[in-house]
C-alpha cells in the first residue's frame, strides 16, 4: 500500500471514530409536500373524452372514443379553457357588433370578423353568413355549419362559432335536445340549416394545433372534409389512427397509438409554450401571399434574417407588451391595425411596434437614431414607409369577381369566378399557383408598394381594386351581394351552352388580349347585369325592393349610363375593395429610403411621390390600365412635390456649391492679407483673387466628376444628415461678409441690404421649421424650401461682396501707386505753362 493511501485510510478511520452514531430511525417525510411531483410544463397527463372521463388505451379504458381537447387541457388544475377561447382567433367576430362604418357599406355583415362579415379574400364576393332567423331557404347562403365546410374551418383553431351557436348553445347537444334532424332545414335557423352537428360533433379549441410542432394541419383538414369534426384532433395530433367518414355515412373509429403513452396510460408529447413560425404560417402564409404578398423568408425580411419569431411581435399572455391583452392564460394575440380589418378594433396596435424595439433596444435591437431627419418627417411617416421601399414578392392588385377565369389547377371549382392581376397588371393565376407551389416557390416579382395616408401617417400598402355584382336595397346605403354559387353556376351554364344560356355574356370580350375577358365597355356592363337578372329570376331569388348593380371602384352601375358615386376613404380604390398595410419584408437600414440622401424621395423621378398607382384597371377604349402619380392619393399637390424636388435636387446642391465658393473666396481674401507684408497691396489682392479662382476651378472639376467628389469630400447622405450644421456654418460665413471693410460704392451697399434681407428670411423660416406651428401648417411646410432659397441667396450675395472687396482693394491700391497728376496751380508755382 502506498504512503498516500495509508494516510487517507487512517484519516477516514479517525473521522468515523469521532463521528456521532447514526440515528436508528430516518427523519419523517412531509408526505403532503412530496405528493406534489415536480411537474414542469405539461408533464405526461391522461387524455379525457367529452364527458371528462379518462382515456387509457394501455389498460383499454375508453380506448374507442376520441379525446376532447377541452376536457383534457381544460381539466381541473390545468388551463382556463373559457378564458383562452375568448381570444379573437377563436371567436372570429362571433358576438361582436359591427362598427357603424361597416354596416353602412355591407348589408350582409352580421359580425365584423371572418365569421359573419369579413374574409381572407380582398373583394366582397364570397359567401355571406345567413342571419339567425330566415324566411326563405333561397336566401340562405352560408350557415354556421357551412362556414366550416366552405373551408373557413381549415385554419380556425376551434371553439367560438365552431363550437357554440349564436345563443351560446353547444351545437350537437342543443340539436339533439331540440329534436332537430341532421341535414334538414331545421326552421331555417342560420346555425342549423342543413347542419349535421348531431352526427359530426363540434370542433373544440385544439391547443395542440399551435403548441405541438408535429401537429398535422393537413390531417386535421382532411378529417374536417370528411365531417369527422369531433375526431379530427385525435388524428391531427398523431395520437390515433382514424377510419370512417361521417360525410359518407361510415361511423368513424379510433385506434390509439400505444407508443405515444407511458405505462400509466398518460400521453407523452412534445409541447412548446410559444408557437413556432411554421405553425403560424400554416394558416397565415397562403392568405397573406394573396393579400399582402408576404413571403416570410430570410430572402425578403431582415427580421427573419435576425432570427425573430412571429410571437416576438405578435405576443400574448403574460409576455404581451400591451395591458389590453396581457395576462395569464389570455390568448388575445397582439395585432396591428389593418385598414381592411374590422375585428376587435379595440385591440388595434397591441402588436410590438418598431419603436418598442428600436428606441428601447428590446432584445438587443439596434437603436434607430434619426437625428439627421427633419422632425416633420417623423410626424407624418411610418417606419415602414422608408424601410419597405420595394417588395420581392407578389400580391393581388386587382381581383375581378365579375367574369369566369378558365385558368388551370384552380380548386375548388367555385374559385374560377375570381380573376387576379399582379402589381404590374399582368394576369395572375393565383389559385392555380397556390395549388401548385409551396412556400419555397412563392413568386418573387419585384414591385413597389403604394403609399397611403392612414390615420395621419404614410404607410406602404396594397391598394386592391375589385369589380363585382351586387344589389341596392331600398332605404339602405349598404349594398348586398350575390351568392357565390349563383354567380358560378350562371357562368358555368353559359360556358356549357353559350347560345342557349344567358347569351348576353358572349359579348364580354378580351380587349387587352391577355387571354382573360374583362368587363370594361358600356355594352358589357349592361350584358352582365342582364344575365345576372335573368339567372336570379330563373332561380326565383327574391328581388323585391332590390336592384342589381355592377360595382367597380367608387361607382355602382345600375346600367352603363345610370350610376351613383360611392363614398370611400382617400386610401381606398373603392369602399368594397381591401387595403392591406405592409409591415413584413423589411429591408436593412442601408437599403431604406433616405440612405442615399434626401433625393431618394425628393427628386423629379422619385417613386415615393411619382410612382405609378393604379387608377383604372380596364379602360373602356382598350381594356388597358390607367395609372396616376402616388402623390395624388396622398393628397399632396404637384406644386409641393415639385417644390420639394427643386429644393433637394437643385437648391441644396447650389447651397453646398455656394457655401464652398464663399469659403474659397474668404480663403483668397485671407491670402491677400497675409501677402501684404511681402507684396504691394495691388499684387496681394491679385494673388488672393488668383487663389480663389484656382480653388473654384478645382472644385468645379470635382463637381463634374461625382465619384471623385464623393471620394475626396462627403457623400450626399452625410451632407444631408448634417445639413443643420452645414446651414449654420453657411449662415455664419454669409453674415461674416457684412464685417468686411465698408465701401463707398452704391452697388455694394445694395448687396449688403439684400444680404441682410435674405439672412432675415432664413432666420424666420428656421423659426417656423423648429417651432412647427400647427395652425400655420402650410407656412411650416413652405419654410423648408424658403429657408434653402434664402440660404442660397445669402451665400450668393456674400460671395459677391467678397469679390467686390477684393476688386476694390485692387483698384484702390493701383490708384495709390500711380504718379499723381499735378494741378494747374502747382504747375504755375514751378514756372511751367
Amino acid at each position: 500500500m502506498s504512503v498516500l493511501r495509508a494516510r487517507v485510510l487512517a484519516s477516514s478511520l479517525f473521522l468515523l471514530a469521532c463521528a456521532e452514531p447514526l440515528p436508528t430511525t430516518l427523519p419523517s417525510i412531509d408526505t403532503e409536500r412530496t405528493s406534489e411531483r415536480a411537474m414542469g410544463v405539461c408533464p405526461p397527463f391522461p387524455l379525457r373524452d367529452e364527458a371528462g372521463a379518462v382515456i387509457d388505451p394501455v389498460q383499454g379504458l375508453n380506448a374507442d372514443v376520441p379525446y376532447s381537447p377541452k376536457q383534457t387541457c381544460g381539466a381541473e388544475g390545468c388551463h382556463d379553457y373559457a378564458l383562452i377561447t375568448q381570444g379573437f382567433h377563436f371567436t372570429q367576430g362571433q358576438g361582436e357588433t359591427p362598427p357603424a362604418a361597416m354596416t353602412e357599406r355591407y348589408a350582409w355583415v352580421s359580425h365584423p370578423g371572418n365569421y359573419g362579415g369579413n374574409w381572407c379574400s380582398p373583394a366582397p364576393l364570397y359567401r355571406a353568413l345567413a342571419p339567425k332567423k330566415n324566411t326563405s331557404a333561397r336566401e340562405i347562403d352560408m350557415s354556421s355549419f357551412a362556414f366550416i365546410t366552405a373551408g373557413c374551418g381549415n385554419c380556425h383553431p376551434g371553439g367560438g362559432p365552431l363550437e357554440f351557436d349564436r345563443d351560446g348553445h353547444r351545437y350537437d347537444t342543443y340539436m339533439q335536445q331540440q329534436g332537430m334532424v341532421a341535414g334538414a332545414e331545421n326552421g331555417l335557423d342560420g346555425d342549423y340549416f342543413e347542419a349535421r352537428w348531431s352526427e359530426t360533433g363540434v370542433i373544440e379549441a385544439d391547443c395542440l394545433l399551435c403548441h405541438m410542432p408535429e401537429y398535422s394541419l393537413k390531417t386535421r383538414n382532411a378529417e374536417l372534409a370528411k365531417l369527422n369534426f369531433r375526431w379530427a384532433a385525435s388524428a391531427a395530433s398523431g395520437f390515433a389512427k382514424l377510419s370512417g367518414s361521417v360525410k359518407d355515412g361510415v361511423a368513424p373509429s379510433v385506434v390509439y397509438d400505444l407508443s405515444k403513452f407511458d405505462e400509466q396510460g398518460n400521453i407523452k408529447l412534445h409541447l412548446v409554450p410559444e408557437p413556432r413560425n411554421e405553425t403560424c404560417l400554416g394558416c397565415h402564409f397562403k392568405s397573406d401571399w394573396k393579400k399582402r404578398g408576404s413571403a416570410y423568408s430570410q430572402r425578403t425580411d431582415v427580421h427573419m434574417v435576425a432570427g425573430l419569431r412571429c410571437v416576438d411581435c405578435h405576443s400574448a399572455g403574460s409576455d404581451a407588451p400591451d395591458e389590453r391583452i396581457r395576462g395569464r392564460e389570455r390568448h388575445q394575440i397582439a395585432k396591428g391595425d389593418d385598414p381592411s380589418g374590422w375585428i376587435r378594433n379595440d385591440l388595434d396596435d397591441t402588436v410590438r411596434s418598431c419603436e418598442d424595439c428600436h428606441l428601447s433596444a428590446w432584445r438587443n435591437a439596434p437603436r434607430a437614431e434619426h437625428a439627421w431627419l427633419p422632425p416633420l418627417h417623423l410626424d407624418t411617416l411610418s417606419c415602414q414607409a422608408c424601410h419597405i421601399p420595394t417588395r420581392a414578392v407578389k400580391s393581388a392588385l386587382v381581383q375581378a369577381s365579375d367574369v369566369y377565369n378558365p385558368a388551370p389547377r384552380i380548386k375548388p371549382p367555385g374559385k374560377h369566378i375570381w380573376t387576379f392581376y399582379d402589381q404590374s397588371m399582368a394576369f395572375w393565376n393565383h389559385y392555380g399557383e397556390l395549388e401548385l407551389f409551396t412556400g419555397a416557390d412563392v413568386p418573387t416579382t419585384l414591385s413597389r408598394p403604394t403609399l397611403i395616408r392612414y390615420k395621419g401617417k404614410i404607410y406602404p400598402a396594397n391598394r386592391v381594386h375589385s369589380a363585382w355584382v351586387g344589389y341596392e336595397i331600398d332605404g339602405q346605403s349598404a349594398l348586398g351581394q350575390l351568392q357565390m354559387k349563383d354567380f358560378y353556376t350562371m357562368w358555368s351554364q353559359h360556358r356549357a351552352e353559350p347560345s342557349k344560356n344567358y347569351p348576353s355574356l358572349s359579348i364580354i370580350s378580351d380587349d387587352n388580349r391577355d387571354a382573360i375577358i374583362e368587363v370594361n365597355q358600356p355594352s358589357e356592363i349592361d350584358a352582365l347585369l342582364e344575365a345576372c337578372s335573368q339567372y336570379l329570376a330563373d332561380t326565383k331569388f327574391p328581388m323585391q325592393g332590390r336592384r342589381l348593380v355592377w360595382v367597380s371602384g367608387t361607382r355602382a352601375y345600375r346600367s352603363s349610363t345610370d350610376y351613383r358615386e360611392l363614398d370611400a376613404e382617400e386610401y381606398e380604390s373603392g369602399p368594397y375593395a381591401s387595403v392591406y398595410k405592409f409591415s413584413h419584408d423589411v429591408a436593412p437600414a442601408k437599403a431604406a429610403l433616405g440612405a442615399g440622401g434626401c433625393t431618394d424621395c425628393h427628386s423629379m423621378d422619385s417613386a415615393f411621390f411619382q410612382g405609378a398607382v393604379l387608377e383604372l384597371p380596364f379602360h373602356p377604349s382598350d381594356g388597358e390600365p390607367r395609372w396616376m402619380a402616388n402623390h395624388q392619393i396622398l393628397g399632396i399637390s404637384a406644386f409641393w412635390v415639385q417644390l420639394g424636388a427643386l429644393r433637394e435636387s437643385v437648391i441644396k446642391p447650389l447651397v453646398l456649391a455656394l457655401g464652398a465658393l464663399l469659403a474659397l473666396l474668404f480663403a483668397g481674401y485671407g491670402a491677400s492679407h497675409l501677402a501684404r507684408r511681402q507684396l504691394s497691396r495691388a499684387r496681394s489682392a491679385q494673388l488672393g483673387l488668383l487663389v480663389s479662382v484656382v480653388a473654384v476651378a478645382v472644385l468645379a472639376s470635382l463637381v463634374a466628376q461625382p465619384d471623385w467628389l464623393s471620394y475626396l469630400t462627403l457623400r450626399r447622405f452625410t451632407l444631408d444628415a448634417n445639413h443643420a450644421w452645414v446651414s449654420l456654418f453657411c449662415l455664419g460665413a454669409a453674415s461674416s461678409a457684412l464685417l468686411l471693410p465698408p465701401s463707398w460704392r452704391r452697388w455694394t451697399r445694395l448687396l449688403e441690404l439684400g444680404l441682410l434681407g435674405s439672412l432675415g428670411l432664413a432666420a424666420l423660416s428656421g423659426m417656423f421649421m423648429l417651432l412647427k406651428f400647427g395652425f400655420l401648417e402650410t407656412l411650416t411646410r413652405l419654410s423648408y424650401s424658403s429657408f434653402e432659397f434664402a440660404l442660397a441667396a445669402s451665400l450668393m450675395l456674400a460671395s459677391l461682396l467678397v469679390l467686390g472687396c477684393l476688386s476694390q482693394c485692387m483698384m484702390r491700391n493701383e490708384e495709390s501707386e500711380q504718379p499723381k497728376a499735378e494741378t494747374a496751380d502747382e504747375c504755375r508755382a514751378k514756372g511751367v505753362g
